[in-house]
């Protein structure tokens, strides 16, 4: 009797190393901002004994005042990906391995970074919730979420970010153009463009439903496209303080849209974050007509640049990310 006891105890005592052992841990990376920054984390998985072949989760700021999620961006392992905006400042996070990226046996997998804005002073916990990871079989991997504090220090005023100017420079004829940067006080409306000489055209821009007439008062949105007409080439300045905080919810079916930056970019780095889209239209305003459209599949050698709007095309809703 005493010998059935004694193995029986040393058989929970190996199960309980063993659970511990295959324990896997999804944790935010905590880090620290000056007020009024903008900054990325990143999630990472610890250990994936089996690989994965996807995962899902929401991701929040426990504080907004202090620190909020902007959007997320994926490794190039997440052939499939999103991160859909919620209620109260969450995102949920979907990705896939579509191409065994993550393989079994691996260890500190990035599975996502995410953008933060710092929104005032203190510290702020980065929470994950409704985590699920499937491994290569398509069985549930256990796995511990863990969040990521955030610190926001230099004193409770804000900074303001310093501020530069850009061209918006317009070519006779329509021209498709999109806003790179946050536009700075008094520039925030299209009351810049009140001296273009349009011949009667308005400005236009697109919903995903329809048209859309752009007047004086309209704030102006980086990541999107607008059509303007003028009967000759001018250059608009237009003072911007640095990258937008926000990110961009694209419909399904055709969006106009634009990239931030200062930097000419391949759509494959530019829309690194949005997997859904299949063709990009731009169009070349000095030539007054459309370019080929680039596919996704030929997404390295799709240049995109800051400042010019671009037709694309998402198979589903998705988020285009500063």
């Amino acid at each position: 009797m005493n010998t059935q006891l004694t193995w029986i105890g040393l058989l929970c005592i190996i199960a309980s190393v063993v659970t511990g052992v295959e324990g896997a841990v999804v944790s935010v990376q905590s880090g620290t901002l000056s007020p009024g920054a903008a900054g990325t984390l990143d999630i990472i998985l610890d250990s994936a004994p089996s690989g994965i072949s996807g995962y899902q989760m929401t991701v929040q700021s426990d504080n907004a005042a202090v620190v909020k999620v902007t959007g997320a961006t994926y490794p190039s392992w997440a052939a499939l990906s999103e991160a859909l905006p919620g209620d109260g400042g969450s995102y949920a996070l979907r990705a896939i391995d579509l191409n065994s990226g993550v393989e079994a046996g691996a260890s500190q997998v990035t599975l996502a970074t995410l953008s933060v804005q710092a929104t005032g002073s203190g510290t702020a916990q980065i929470t994950i919730q409704n985590l699920q990871i499937d491994d290569d079989a398509g069985n549930a991997l256990q796995a511990e979420a863990k969040s990521g504090a955030v610190t926001v220090s230099g004193g409770s005023t804000p900074v303001v970010p310093s501020t530069q100017e850009i061209q918006v420079n317009l070519q006779t004829g329509w021209n498709l153009i999109s806003i790179p940067m946050q536009p700075a006080a008094g520039c925030e409306t299209a009351a810049i463009f009140k001296n273009v000489q349009s011949a009667g055209h308005s400005i236009l821009t697109y919903d995903g439903s329809g048209w859309i007439t752009v007047g004086k008062d309209h704030l102006l949105k980086p990541m999107t496209g607008y059509w303007i007409y003028t009967t000759s080439p001018v250059t608009i300045p237009l003072t911007v303080k640095g990258a937008p905080a926000e990110a961009r919810t694209l419909n399904a079916g055709w969006n106009l849209a634009g990239i931030t930056g200062t930097s000419p970019a391949s759509a494959e780095t530019a829309l690194s974050g949005l997997s859904s889209w299949s063709y990009i239209v731009s169009y070349d305003a000095a030539r007054q007509q459309y370019r080929d459209a680039g596919m996704k599949e030929n997404q390295s050698q799709i240049t995109l640049i800051p400042g010019e709007g671009f037709w694309i095309y998402l198979n589903t809703p998705g988020t285009l990310s500063p």
